[in-house]
């Protein structure tokens, strides 16, 4: 039995990470999402096999069979990642089915918007809107601490960063965060409380440093929304036990 709900979940993940890779082409094009997927290149619609999830690139051999224009990796790699991180949360959250729901729902919001980001420099706020009383009623039906606790973490997410974003251009002339990463911090912090979303935001923050420190120059456009996927995920699952861990060293 206890295969058959992990193989589930895993085909669950692998189905919905192809669907995101259609949501993150498709919406910031304004094309609709209906209809058979296509090559980009050529517009040669699918067939049933190249369709599977994973297994279809690793038929086509990453190439379109008809142009034979490469494919990108980032459909596979998205749709592995979605299918790891539902099985990841079920076997954290199995107890909670509220909450696990409510994880699906955020791991798949970010899926969305960190693949826009990182192809289209694009946050886009339909997406926001969409997943947001979805997310809101959870939070409410599977309280962190209290109710409010979500709540009081979306105002002080979204409050904080505008307040930093409004700094940073009076301060240095430029946008220091786009005003997606702004909105966006309106659904982290509803998922994870306002005693964690600022931890979140450090884990982001660090995680992006070191990353520019190895890979990127200074000059570079660095997506920061796959920094504040990786940030709450750590916060979700290991926030608290960070924080006594911290606090215990301490006193």
């Amino acid at each position: 039995m206890e295969i058959l709900i992990y193989t589930y979940i895993i085909f669950l993940g692998l189905i919905f990470g192809s669907f995101f890779n259609v949501l993150r082409i498709r919406i910031p094009r304004k094309e609709t999402i209906l209809g058979r997927s296509h090559c980009t290149k050529c517009d040669r619609q699918l067939n049933g096999f190249e369709l599977i999830p994973v297994f279809g690139y690793l038929f086509l051999k990453g190439k379109c069979s008809n142009c034979k224009s490469r494919i990108s990796p980032i459909y596979p790699i998205i749709e592995l990642i979605t299918a790891i991180l539902f099985v990841f949360s079920f076997v954290i959250l199995r107890e909670n089915m509220v909450e696990y729901i409510l994880m699906v729902l955020f791991i798949s919001f970010m899926m969305i918007i960190t693949v826009s980001d990182i192809h289209y420099k694009l946050v886009p706020f339909n997406i926001l809107l969409v997943f947001l009383p979805f997310i809101f009623v959870l939070r409410i039906l599977s309280p962190i601490d209290a109710w409010y606790d979500g709540i009081l973490g979306a105002l002080f997410g979204f409050i904080f960063l505008f307040a930093l974003a409004f700094y940073g251009k009076k301060r240095f002339g430029k946008d220091a965060l786009g005003g997606g990463d702004i909105k966006l911090y309106i659904i982290v912090g509803l998922v994870l409380g306002y005693q964690l979303v600022f931890l979140s935001l450090f884990f982001a923050s660090f995680i992006a440093l070191i990353y520019t420190f190895i890979f990127k120059n200074k000059n570079d456009y660095i997506p920061f929304v796959p920094f504040i996927f990786a940030g709450s995920l750590i916060t979700y699952f290991y926030g608290n036990a960070i924080i006594e861990l911290y606090v215990g060293f301490l006193f």
